[in-house]
């Protein structure tokens, strides 16, 4: 007994098709690669003025949220 053709919008009439494509592999490249992106990863540049910036940054955040504070506060109190 077959079930009963409902329509649907999700449903495809044809299955998907899986589609093998063989690829050369190389283990030693592989090793290689991964290796290499290992220590790029490892590698990490700062600077002074970076570090500058982010200082600069904190001192905004503090200062922004400090006004932002005495702001509700004056609302508030009204």
């Amino acid at each position: 007994m077959r079930a009963p053709k409902i329509p649907s919008f999700f449903k495809s009439k044809n299955p998907k098709e899986f589609i093998f494509k063989p690829r050369y592999y190389d283990e030693r490249k592989e090793r290689i690669y991964k290796k290499t992106t290992h220590i790029n990863k490892k590698i990490k540049f700062t600077s002074k003025s970076t570090i500058k910036q982010q200082k600069g940054r904190n001192i905004r955040i503090i200062f922004l949220i400090i006004i932002l504070s005495l702001l509700a506060f004056i609302f508030i109190t009204n």
